[in-house]
């Protein structure tokens, strides 16, 4: 479960905490994909707060200073706090290939409230799976950017699967801009986020696992209760 399937003309990255597919035309990740573990979560290494761009992909990735003064912040696809374990997981963790531009109150409202509840996940079970990333297309016409043209995306998604549980999965889809809501609001099946996407994310599991994860969401195992 390393990563979705590829789409045509996809080339995923591998660092030692993600592995990611950049879009040269918007950017930014199309998505990104982990593992996160009840141990990797006991790590005590420091935030690093050093974006670069990811000198693995070429011809070159999104910089720093094109977030600069843009009014949106350079939100983490996977979080620095689910990357503590290693300082090379976290340094990697900060490259622009992890990045895209999120609206304030969503990257430290909303979006942050789901990673916690995430980690939250993770500190109860063996290990989750989690893809997650902005939902782009051809119609979305704001961009950022000095040196390149960043497009700034109207949504975006995570989708998480229990792997010590393997009938459980869950997935959102929330809108790039603040909310007061409760997470289970944004809660989707991953058949509807494949339908949405049209990616298969979890393909690498058997056929009729697949279908028992991602038809349906079991709340109870979640907690969803906030």
């Amino acid at each position: 479960m390393e990563c979705p399937a590829l789409l045509t003309g996809e080339n995923p990255t591998k660092h030692i905490g993600y592995i990611t597919s950049y879009n040269h035309i918007h950017e930014q990740a199309n998505w990104v994909a982990y593992t996160l573990s009840r141990q990797k979560l006991m790590g005590v290494v420091e935030r690093s707060n050093k974006f670069s761009p990811d000198p693995l992909i070429a011809p070159e990735t999104a910089n720093t200073h094109d977030y600069t003064k843009s009014g949106f912040d350079r939100g983490h696809l996977a979080p620095a706090a689910d990357m503590k374990y290693s300082e090379t997981a976290m340094r990697e963790c900060f490259y622009l290939s992890n990045i895209s531009p999120q609206a304030p109150q969503f990257n430290r409202g909303i979006w942050k409230k789901l990673e916690e509840k995430v980690r939250d996940w993770a500190s109860k079970t063996n290990q989750i799976f989690i893809v997650t990333g902005p939902i782009l297309n051809n119609h979305l016409v704001n961009k950022i950017g000095r040196e390149h043209q960043i497009t700034v995306p109207e949504y975006f998604f995570k989708a998480v699967v229990d792997t010590n549980k393997m009938g459980n999965g869950i997935a959102f889809v929330m809108k790039n801009q603040g909310s007061q809501l409760p997470l289970k609001t944004f809660a989707i099946t991953i058949d509807s986020l494949e339908h949405l996407t049209g990616r298969n994310f979890y393909f690498q599991i058997p056929q009729k696992k697949q279908e028992k994860i991602e038809k349906t969401v079991h709340f109870e195992h979640w907690d969803l209760n906030d």
